[in-house]
């Protein structure tokens, strides 16, 4: 599992790409008319796969990309478009102009300044435009200077100075001094006001000045100009406040211009208003938390995490990474899917607002790693992020507020409705029907801000054009969902939150180096049973496990904090591992109490530490019960080899890039 300083390697299917099937090469050859992938080894002997049976032998580590074969792909470099010519005055663009001629005079035909050679240049130019106040060869010089740079005729454009002289930079400085402390604030002073004060100020000032040196009272018409004259938008976020500056001022742009699938994805999190029952005992535990992600060009929601802990960075990496794998996987935990969920793949952007989840450092280092682009959106502004705010509206309309247990978006809304006595919803059938919502429903249902195509529609039409690419090792992606850490190695492993991770790679590691070193760590906050360590010499994350896995099985971190903090309350701040043990059966029984507790609070939080929640539920094993109404997907059959190769290439591209 690679990781650490080094970039994230990637693969996508492009012709020339190798899997590993123990000993045997499969070398991707063509995309066949029928969408297939062809595969051949060295034998000769053909093997047709779709998309999907790669991926899950690829995710399943069946298949392993050779790395010899991954072609580069550069990332995309975006050009502002400078101010054009005709924005400036007419009379700067006659300036421009005319600099121009005179530097195309010289420009190329004597490459060094020669002043009598340039003056006969100019001269000669000069008659010929009619110019009776020719430029000095410096000048021109100075001109071809700043043209050569650019090759832009903005460049010759003339630099203008202020024209305020010197008493009237004086005099707009006491008027700025007045509107800083009086003007752009809450308390919202008359202009009357800022003119009085602005009059005593110049009095007061002038009190110490000699004659010679008194500055002129500012007319009462002067102060009034100079305020209308201020960005209203920043007078009205200091004087109204800035969120209702925003407000104010806020563009309706047109739709944004997005060309590809997996080129910007929305992430964010909403309480649903939904409350949920515990599986077993039936007792109510609250409202869950929804985090969700959705591909904008097509929108297709990529995906999504349920729990009842509030939104961390746990939960929004959860999120990423099923947005990244395919979810071949998860169609399988339950019955009854009539559609295909294909959306997969590493993103270029995503698109989060400014909570603490979203500014963690685990986010940030994930996305560092992966190359994903992380766009900040400004708190309180919905419209930055438009597609995922209307999504969540749409599933609260068309599934949750439609569920028993509902407690809908408003008082009005719920009326006499019980929502509590009501609630039959458990976190495993609320994932089921979510899940069947987005695969069955939502994607396959006409969008009028997609021209009246689906979802699934749009997504699969751009995904043959879309480079889509994955991390060579599917490892790689739990590694990066983990919690980043910095820990030093000793003879007994690591040691983290009290427990202890070590094995005999580990140790390798301590004897090339001959000293207790630090290393870089991942740990998860859904368990506790391994760590994964990053190797500084082969340049890879190690998974190591915790040497008491009496203790460790199928343990939630915050299980973990809370039976350390146990232990210490009824052994001390020493106390051995079989204490621990003791002490996390202890928080098992209180959890187990709580979940029956008649505070719905307590029943929320124990669930919390259950791992009452959508990975935990997608994540287990595959249940023996197969499909019923599934409509399965039969290979088409091979072609003929040589139809439609619409696979790029590996060494053609970077031919190409080599000749740019």
């Amino acid at each position: 599992m690679r990781g650490g300083d080094l970039e994230m390697m990637r693969f996508c299917f492009k012709k020339g790409l190798i899997f590993f099937e123990m000993n045997t090469r499969w070398m991707l050859i063509r995309r066949q008319y029928n969408g297939t992938l062809q595969f051949e080894n060295e034998l000769g002997e053909i093997k047709n796969l779709l998309d999907k049976e790669v991926l899950t032998l690829w995710q399943a580590r069946v298949w392993l990309v050779d790395l010899q074969t991954l072609g580069q792909t550069g990332d995309a470099i975006y050009h502002t478009t400078p101010a054009d010519l005709s924005t400036y005055p007419t009379r700067w663009q006659e300036i421009a102009n005319r600099r121009l001629i005179y530097v195309n005079a010289v420009f190329g035909i004597e490459e060094k300044f020669n002043k009598v050679k340039w003056q006969k240049f100019i001269e000669f130019k000069a008659l010929e435009i009619g110019d009776e106040n020719p430029p000095c060869p410096e000048s021109v010089l100075a001109w071809v200077k700043k043209y050569r740079i650019s090759k832009s005729i903005t460049s010759l454009l003339p630099s203008v100075k202020s024209g305020k002289s010197r008493k009237e930079d004086e005099r707009y400085a006491i008027f700025e001094d007045v509107i800083k402390a009086a003007f752009l604030n809450s308390q919202k002073l008359p202009i009357r006001e800022i003119v009085n004060r602005i009059s005593r100020r110049v009095i007061l000032l002038n009190a110490s000045k000699q004659p010679e040196e008194i500055v002129k009272k500012i007319a009462q018409s002067t102060i009034y100009r100079w305020v209308n004259n201020l960005r209203n938008d920043i007078a009205d976020a200091a004087r109204l406040g800035a969120n209702v500056a925003r407000n104010k001022y806020r563009v309706a742009h047109k739709h944004l211009k997005i060309a590809q699938i997996l080129e910007r994805v929305e992430i964010d999190n909403t309480p649903l208003d939904l409350i949920v029952i515990d599986e077993l005992t039936k007792l109510v535990l609250g409202k869950p938390w929804l985090t969700l992600a959705i591909d904008v060009k097509s929108r297709m929601i990529v995906g999504f995490y349920l729990s009842f802990n509030t939104p961390s960075s746990h939960s929004v990496l959860q999120c990423l990474k099923q947005a990244v794998l395919p979810k071949q996987q998860i169609l399988l935990k339950f019955d009854g899917f009539k559609n295909a969920w294909p959306a997969y793949g590493i993103p270029d952007l995503i698109a989060l607002d400014n909570g603490m989840e979203f500014h963690s450092d685990a986010l940030k280092k994930t996305c560092f790693e992966m190359a994903i682009q992380i766009l900040f959106c400004p708190a309180a502004t919905p419209w930055t992020k438009p597609f995922i705010e209307r999504v969540f509206r749409t599933l609260a309309k068309g599934l949750i507020h439609t569920l028993p247990g509902t407690t809908f978006s408003n008082i009005i809304e719920r009326g006499d409705y019980a929502s509590e006595e009501e609630a039959v919803i458990d976190i495993k059938t609320l994932t089921h029907l979510i899940t069947k919502w987005i695969v069955d429903i939502y994607h396959v249902t006409p969008h009028r801000g997609l021209g009246g195509n689906t979802p699934l529609a749009v997504w699969n039409e751009s995904a043959k054009t879309r480079i889509i690419e994955l991390p060579v090792n599917a490892l790689e992606i739990e590694v990066m969902a983990g919690i980043p850490a910095r820990r030093t190695l000793f003879h007994y492993g690591i040691e983290l939150e009290g427990l202890h991770y070590n094995d005999k790679k580990l140790q390798e590691i301590r004897r090339i180096s001959g000293t207790n070193l630090q290393l870089d760590i991942k740990f998860y906050e859904d368990q506790v049973e391994y760590i994964d360590v990053f190797d500084p010499f082969l340049k890879e994350y190690l998974r190591v496990e915790a040497v008491h896995d009496e203790y460790v099985k199928n343990l939630h971190r915050s299980a973990h904090r809370l039976a350390r903090a146990q232990a210490r309350k009824k052994f001390g701040d020493h106390f051995t591992i079989m204490q621990l043990l003791e002490s996390r059966q202890d928080i098992e029984l209180i959890v187990e109490q709580a979940i029956k507790s008649k505070k719905m609070a307590d029943r929320k939080a124990a669930a919390g530490l259950s791992r009452l929640d959508s990975a935990s539920i997608l994540n287990s094993e595959k249940s023996k019960s197969r499909p019923k109404n599934r409509v399965k997907d039969e290979p088409p059959q091979p072609l003929d080899g040589g139809l439609d190769d619409d696979l790029p290439e590996i060494n053609n591209i970077n031919d190409k890039k080599d000749e740019e």
